[in-house]
């Protein structure tokens, strides 16, 4: 089955500035302590007030004027084995960058490389990272992989060198490349690196690994790209608020193993940077009532009601119950429940399903309680808003939701979507989250016949929004991970380019799957 092209990623045009350096004086272009006009500046180094107090923190680097490329101040970096480094938390996370320094080797003895310029998450978790050998050879470090590689050129030392290090963090499609004296040097230079999928949220120069030995000299230091926004969160969970006629309701607070949507509805007030929740269907047992809504969903799930984003299940849907306890079903089976209490958020009442924007990703919303959205399969007016949707939305990422399974171990998944799916396939989408059975589980990307393939779907099974387990039954194909004993959500963050899960359990959970990936 053929998968239809994506529009393209921005092509990247890096501009080299070449610049001649010469003995104790930088030789250096007009501007020299200025970024490229091209790309606004993110930080410079502050060197020219005599402190470091630009930068965020450090130890053991000193502003000085005896060893200077530009100006009347630069920063010198002398150990004999203790750290030695300054380090900035640029004011917004950028997927993209480029630092630009004059650096002056004065000596370097041990065993070791001194690391120079290192990058950084907004955490600190290192990116990347230029060093020198103590054969004066220039490398690259790359921390996601842990591949070292030296390149052929020679730090020579009493002099100051120009380098400059550009990355775009994209997942395996990332890129790296270093300019040194003007020239690019192909050894470290690369268009499909694996830098992860987390913005670079920090600068580094000097080494903070103690035991290292050098003599550096520093100045002109200059970041610049594109700042950006913090990458948005997605909590996502299903199958949540128990009845308040369940005998485990308790008061909303539940039982042991029962009716736990307040304890999970706390991860999410406990995580600010949760910027979006999906709640994945069957959000109020046992029939979607607006009293069922009032007295257990609100007071748990709905304090972050203004931040939800819906799909619509099953029990939504149900008009009346017989054997478990319900409260205010819908005699009409319209949803009406739901509906009421989310408003304009859940869509049109008549379909269940639309779509929206969250950073750089779209994300779509689906009906899989068919008959009640004029059906799910090819041709039906679902699928044919889906494609359209799809056509009008050719962006990089696409993430969607339902709440009925194509895939599960759990025993209820359902062809009923398969033609949703197989849209969402062709149209080059990365993810697909689901709930229904009662469990946590992850799949590894497949096409809609359950084939794995490496640009296909990754689908997770979320239904551990509170309301209770059930069990899983024969293993599907190309599940990954399961757990069927713990209540959490799925937190995913969605980065341009890219994504990362990790699932949350509720305190005392001791469960945890957490990965990354990128779009196609």
């Amino acid at each position: 089955m053929s998968r239809l092209a994506k529009r393209p990623l921005r092509a990247v045009v890096l501009v080299s500035a070449a610049a001649m350096l010469a003995l104790g004086t930088l030789v250096a272009p007009t501007g020299s302590k200025r970024a490229d006009a091209s790309a606004p500046v993110l930080f410079a180094d502050g060197f020219e007030s005599g402190t470091l107090s630009a930068w965020s923190g450090g130890t053991g680097l000193l502003v000085q004027q005896q060893l200077v490329a530009d100006g009347a101040w630069a920063a010198r970096s002398t150990t004999t084995g203790a750290a030695s480094y300054a380090y900035r938390t640029l004011d917004a996370t950028t997927g993209e960058l480029t630092i630009r320094l004059a650096l002056h080797l004065v000596s370097i003895g041990g065993t070791s490389s001194f690391n120079f310029l290192k990058v950084r998450t907004a955490s600190g978790t290192a990116i990347a990272e230029l060093y020198i050998t103590p054969m004066q050879i220039l490398g690259l470090r790359n921390d996601v992989t842990g591949i070292a590689t030296n390149s052929p050129n020679t730090v020579a030392a009493g002099v100051w060198h120009d380098v400059r290090l550009h990355i775009i963090v994209n997942g395996t499609a990332s890129t790296t490349e270093v300019i040194f004296d003007g020239a690019t040097v192909p050894a470290l230079t690369s268009n499909a690196a694996n830098l992860g999928t987390t913005a670079v949220g920090r600068i580094q120069i000097g080494e903070n690994v103690a035991g290292r030995t050098a003599d550096l000299g520093f100045d002109t230091v200059t970041v610049t790209g594109s700042a950006t926004s913090p990458d948005p969160v997605l909590a996502a969970a299903g199958d949540i608020a128990c009845d308040p006629l369940n005998p485990n309701f308790n008061g909303g607070a539940g039982t042991s193993s029962v009716c736990h949507m307040m304890t999970v509805a706390n991860l999410v007030l406990a995580d600010p940077a949760i910027t979006t929740v999906a709640a994945l269907g069957d959000v109020q047992y046992e029939c979607g009532g607006r009293a069922a809504f009032d007295v257990s969903y609100h007071p748990s799930w709905g304090r972050f009601k203004a931040i939800t984003r819906p799909t619509v299940g099953n029990h939504e849907y149900i008009a009346s119950s017989a054997t478990v306890p319900a409260t205010d079903c819908d005699p009409n089976a319209t949803a009406a429940g739901y509906y009421t209490y989310f408003g304009a958020a859940a869509g049109d009442p008549a379909k269940g399903y639309y779509s929206y924007e969250l950073g750089t990703w779209h994300v779509i919303v689906l009906n899989t309680t068919c008959e009640k959205a004029g059906g799910c399969g090819v041709g039906s007016p679902q699928e044919q808003w889906l494609r359209q949707d799809l056509a009008q939305h050719p962006v990089a990422c696409t993430v969607a939701y339902f709440h009925i399974p194509l895939w599960s171990s759990g025993g209820r998944a359902s062809p009923n979507a398969r033609a949703l799916v197989t849209a969402l396939y062709q149209a080059g989408a990365e993810l697909v989250l689901t709930g229904h059975d009662h469990v946590y589980e992850r799949f590894a990307p497949q096409d809609p016949d359950g084939q794995p393939d490496p640009n296909g779907v990754r689908a997770f099974v979320v239904g551990t929004g509170g309301a209770n387990h059930t069990s899983f039954t024969t293993i599907a194909a190309n599940s990954e991970v399961r757990d069927a004993t713990t209540f959490g959500i799925l937190r995913l963050t969605l980065q341009p380019g890219g994504y990362a899960w990790t699932f949350v359990p509720e305190p005392g959970g001791s469960f945890r799957d957490s990965g990354s990936g990128s779009c196609h």
